[in-house]
């Protein structure tokens, strides 16, 4: 089997390749093309904050059946090429995207983008600045402000990447207390904790410093293009509350929550994408 196949409804392909984006940061992509031409605009797929793609497995598989998706790696991720190592904030993830977009001849096009937490966070940012503008925006989980623990920044701060590995037990055992519901989504904290391991140190401790100062409240008003968000009720560390808030916000918005971050990852929530793009988009 080869590396990526696994994510492939029966009979889709993908290729793979680096696409060169803003100041000489390239992103690793896959591109997965279904077997019959896909009635729906192509997607571009950002995961989260150093999120792997085994997290999506499921989703993908069920996607690739009748979606062309672009799985695209952004600049904090241990994939992406840097000739020297350069900003990792929101606005940098977000300014890549054009380049993401003019590579695939995108922009006069209709596309999808489609994104998860930070992916969310960065396609929201990018939307408010005029970066982007796609035919709908999907959102699973979305943070407008990321709201570490002032302990953990410090210690962020102050702890070089080669000590990255004496404070991640620490760092797990925080985030099982503090921000995972072991009893309705225990396999949360699995995916959470395989991406602690495989993470560049020094690219994940950069960017926290970086991703802890962001806020986009408000510019949410701003936002014109379709949006449609899955949630979680009982997914704690992507707060129910404040995503109904965005919502509220935000001038075209359909909400649609799915209680666990695993049904956020599931065939289901691909089925209800399916048909709001069939009702409400009219593709």
């Amino acid at each position: 089997m080869s590396e990526y196949s696994k994510y492939c409804a029966v009979g889709s392909s993908y290729t793979t390749a680096f696409i060169p984006v803003s100041d000489g940061v390239e992103l690793f992509e896959i591109h997965f093309i279904p077997s019959k031409l896909s009635p729906f605009p192509p997607l571009i797929f950002l995961a989260g904050w150093g999120s792997l793609i085994y997290s999506w497995e499921i989703v993908l598989k069920e996607m690739t059946k009748d979606f062309e998706v672009y799985y695209v790696e952004t600049r904090e991720k241990g994939s992406a090429i840097h000739e020297t190592e350069q900003i990792l904030s929101i606005e940098t993830l977000g300014n890549d995207l054009p380049f993401v977009l003019n590579h695939h001849n995108m922009e006069e096009n209709g596309y999808i983008m489609f994104g998860s937490s930070l992916g969310a966070t960065v396609i929201l940012d990018s939307m408010s600045r005029n970066k982007i503008n796609p035919s709908l925006a999907v959102l699973i989980g979305p943070n407008a402000e990321f709201n570490a623990p002032k302990l953990w920044i410090w210690i962020a701060r102050i702890t070089p990447p080669v000590l990255y590995y004496l404070v991640k037990p620490s760092v797990k055992w925080y985030m099982k207390k503090k921000y995972i519901n072991m009893e309705s989504d225990p396999k949360q904290y699995e995916k959470y904790a395989r991406s602690l391991d495989e993470a560049n140190p020094s690219r994940l401790r950069r960017s926290a410093l970086n991703f802890s100062k962001y806020k986009v409240w408000d510019r949410l008003s701003i936002i014109h293009q379709n949006v449609l968000i899955f949630t979680g009720s009982k997914d704690v560390m992507h707060g129910y509350e404040d995503t109904v808030k965005m919502t509220e916000s935000l001038s075209i918005c359909d909400l649609v929550d799915l209680e666990t971050n695993a049904r956020t990852h599931s065939i289901e929530m691909v089925n209800q994408l399916r048909s709001f793009l069939k009702e409400k988009i009219h593709v």
